[in-house]
């Protein structure tokens, strides 16, 4: 009986080892994915979808064009869904029309797929050379393995009121209590009040916000606040849910004033709020036509928002012309002249669109591309200082940077660029740093050890270029990981 009960215990034993191991290697597979989910959440990154081969089905004059397939390689770790690609077609006059496509199926990781059978509207005559390029789609991730919502990575521990229903009509939160179990950050959480009936039915829902942020493991309290707009249909009891967040980035959260005790020190290395992405950055605000007569030149004002820091000029619009069902008839590319500034709106006049060969009732116009001519910084005023010099002969000390200075932005080639914030009250300089590349495994395939003599002053970003990293070209990696070992700063004048 004990040689049974111990070969028992070493089959479980055996097996817990099993799980353990598989355990471990999904969060390897994960964890890439994960930060490269993290970088595309706000602004897909498309560069890694090219169109690799298209065939012709039908492409006569008068007639739907229709194509056998469109061949998409994708060499990214994500999938996407929702493509549009833009098709560019020139007639043998040179006479060019574009028509955006939406695809109806996914592409999935690694995957080289043919999407069968992509109709484009009526041809007004055969097309000679054909283009095609991708323009917009949507991350396909799997949101019960990687939760990127608020309302599935906020619980509320805690919610004690009450209800004044006669002389304020409000409710009065005495405490609510709230904990982020993600690995996430998020601002600007929005809660849903739910009132319901004696049968625990829906009567009304109400919404309300709480300015802040929110790191990964992080509780917090909010207490004695009033809630306006009790519902005048009678109810009997409440119930509070999370609504929406803002997903943050570990740079957004501690310059909203986060604790840096809560910065995901695995992660601090990857950002995805630094770079320009025109057609998120900018958006159509409205148009009016100054011209708008069928078989003339039409002309257009356009009011366009730019939301971003950074600059732009040579806008690029797309005008569909459709039917009232919302098919394309045609489709035109109009560069706007002109520059928009961070932050702003602006209104662009006596547009040119061309010749207007159909009905002006139904046309959408969006933005597809621009030219980033600027940025500004994004520390918050009260905190910029003027520059200064480092006085050459003022001795220096050891710096241990901590969660003080962080990588925010990094392009990884033979020359290299990485972008530091430092988010202290001291100059930086001589800068120590471990470069790992990783494979889409999760091994480890190279590391570099670096120096970076310049100077970061405080509370600014900076971009070091050409740092040099010896045959880096010729590693297959799928993403770096970039940790600042110490650095030094002035020594202190006692």
């Amino acid at each position: 009986m004990y040689k049974i009960n111990k070969k028992i215990s070493i089959f479980f034993f055996l097996l817990s080892m099993i799980v353990s191991l598989d355990t471990v290697s999904d969060e390897r597979n994960i964890r890439p994915k994960e930060l490269e989910i993290k970088k595309n959440i706000k602004k897909v990154d498309l560069s890694k979808l090219t169109i690799t081969d298209f065939e012709w089905l039908t492409k006569g004059k008068s007639m739907l064009g229709k194509f056998d397939f469109i061949e998409i390689k994708n060499s990214s770790i994500l999938g996407f869904d929702n493509i549009k690609i833009e098709v560019q077609l020139k007639n043998k006059d040179g006479t060019r029309i574009n028509y955006v496509i939406v695809l109806k199926d996914s592409i999935g990781s690694k995957e080289t797929k043919k999407f069968r059978n992509v109709v484009i509207p009526l041809l007004p005559w055969e097309p000679k050379e054909t283009r095609i390029a991708i323009k917009s789609g949507d991350i396909l991730h799997d949101k019960e393995t990687l939760p990127f919502e608020a309302r599935g990575s906020i619980k509320i521990l805690d919610f004690k009121f009450i209800v004044d229903n006669l002389a304020s009509k409000t409710i009065i939160v005495e405490k609510l209590k709230i904990i982020n179990e993600s690995r996430n950050y998020y601002g600007n959480i929005k809660y849903i009040i739910d009132f319901q009936d004696s049968r625990k039915k829906l009567v009304t829902s109400r919404q309300f916000g709480i300015k802040g942020s929110i790191g990964p493991g992080e509780t917090k309290t909010f207490k004695n606040f009033n809630i306006p707009g009790l519902p005048s249909k009678e109810f009997m009891d409440i119930y509070l849910r999370v609504g929406s967040g803002d997903l943050l980035s570990s740079k957004e959260y501690l310059l909203s004033g986060g604790d840096e005790k809560y910065i995901d020190k695995s992660l601090i290395d990857i950002d995805f709020d630094d770079s320009p992405v025109p057609n998120a950055d900018l958006g159509i605000k409205g148009y009016s036509w100054i011209s708008d007569v069928q078989h003339t030149i039409g002309v257009l004002d356009i009011d366009i928002s730019n939301n971003s820091r950074f600059k732009y000029n040579d806008i690029e619009v797309i005008l569909n012309f459709q039917t009232p069902s919302g098919n394309t008839l045609i489709s035109k590319t109009v560069k706007i002249d002109g520059e928009i500034g961070s932050y702003k709106e602006k209104t662009f006049s006596n547009i040119s669109i061309g010749y207007i060969d159909y009905d002006i009732k139904n046309l959408e116009v969006y933005i597809v591309d621009a030219n980033m001519i600027g940025y500004v910084k994004t520390i918050r005023k009260d905190e910029q200082k003027t520059p200064r010099e480092i006085k050459s002969d003022r001795p220096k000390e050891a710096f241990s940077p901590g969660s003080n200075l962080i990588v925010v932005d990094y392009s990884i080639s033979n020359f290299s660029s990485i972008k530091i914030f430092n988010r202290s009250d001291m100059e930086i300089s001589d800068i120590e740093m471990k470069i790992k590349l990783f494979d889409e495994k999760n091994n480890l395939v190279k590391e570099y050890d670096i120096l970076i003599n310049e100077t970061i002053l405080p509370r600014q970003e900076k971009t070091f270029r050409t740092i040099r990293l010896h045959d880096v070209e010729r590693i297959g990696f799928t993403y770096a990981k970039i940790q600042i070992l110490q650095a030094k700063k002035l020594k202190s004048i006692n």
